[in-house]
């Protein structure tokens, strides 16, 4: 085939009409890689959620059905019985930790029918489980001195998220992951000591059980202690069982002239029982005694 001049300049046309047309396509727009996936934020809860108590705060331990109230009025959130009777509460100020849980639970139903025999072997309806979702809270209210971890169990996903959402936003906390939290002041440094914080003379290290208290009583020093003038700082590793009682002391750092004390007094102590999944269970923590401020 030949190729003619005519062909050449046809060729040479077509070619200057499409290039201008394809450099002047607009471009797909992409979104931000820090923006895909990212999942939109809750939309605020209503005044007034449906939901279960399922224990965790000292003096209330059945657990019931009701009403989660933000009382805004009165700065704090309030649970309601099914007839609308106030139960308990929790000041907004008081709450420095919570978040939303997803937990797997065996229907009562699932239970029931799954004791029921079958002639092929074990009757599968019994490991039927469900996802359910919960508001945990962590508090500690500085004027009537009462703290604990509670749940309440809420409808579904989104109503969960709302109300850790909301409650966060009226409790003034920041989201650290997946967990809200209330920024602690920085510690008091002791300049005469330098590099040491200021601690009271009996100190529970586990924030936790440190906000579920009841009784905490000082060590007595030791005569022979108090007149070699012996001081300094005693922690013991404490045990704490479903009732709340110290049911193992042993001293891990300290003076051996003090650690006898420090025991005895670790032993005496009392706090509100850590509840898992609706029942008390054992924990542990360290508790720190302070002989020099004793």
């Amino acid at each position: 085939m030949r190729i003619t001049p005519r062909i050449i300049g046809l060729t040479i046309f077509l070619l200057s009409v499409a290039l201008p047309a394809t450099a002047q396509r607009p471009r797909t727009t992409q979104t931000p890689s820090e923006n895909k996936g990212a999942a939109p934020l809750p939309s605020p809860a209503p005044q007034k959620v449906k939901a279960k108590y399922e224990g965790g705060i000292f003096g209330y331990n059945k657990k019931m059905e009701g009403t989660l109230v933000f009382d805004d009025e009165s700065g704090r959130l309030v649970f309601q019985d099914q007839q609308g009777k106030e139960v308990l509460f929790i000041p907004y100020v008081a709450v420095y930790q919570e978040f939303a849980d997803t937990q797997a639970r065996r229907p009562k139903s699932a239970t029931i029918l799954g004791s029921v025999p079958v002639p092929y072997g074990v009757n599968p309806i019994g490991y039927i489980k469900t996802k359910q979702q919960y508001v945990t809270i962590q508090f500690s209210d500085p004027d009537s001195h009462v703290g604990g971890i509670t749940s309440f169990r809420v409808e579904n996903k989104d109503i969960c998220a709302s109300v850790v959402s909301t409650l966060a936003d009226k409790a003034g906390l920041t989201a650290q992951g997946q967990i809200f939290t209330r920024a602690r002041p920085a510690p008091q440094i002791d300049p005469s000591r330098p590099g040491l914080v200021n601690r009271p003379a009996v100190y529970v290290e586990d924030e936790t059980l440190s906000a579920r208290v009841i009784s905490l009583p000082r060590p007595v020093v030791p005569d022979e202690a108090r007149q070699q003038k012996v001081s300094g700082v005693v922690r013991v590793m404490a045990t704490i069982d479903e009732k709340g009682n110290v049911a193992e002391a042993e001293a891990i750092s300290g003076s051996p002239m003090l650690q006898g004390a420090a025991v005895d007094a670790a032993r005496q102590a009392k706090f509100e029982p850590i509840m898992k999944n609706g029942q008390p269970a054992r924990s542990r923590t360290v508790i720190s005694y302070n002989f020099s401020l004793l």
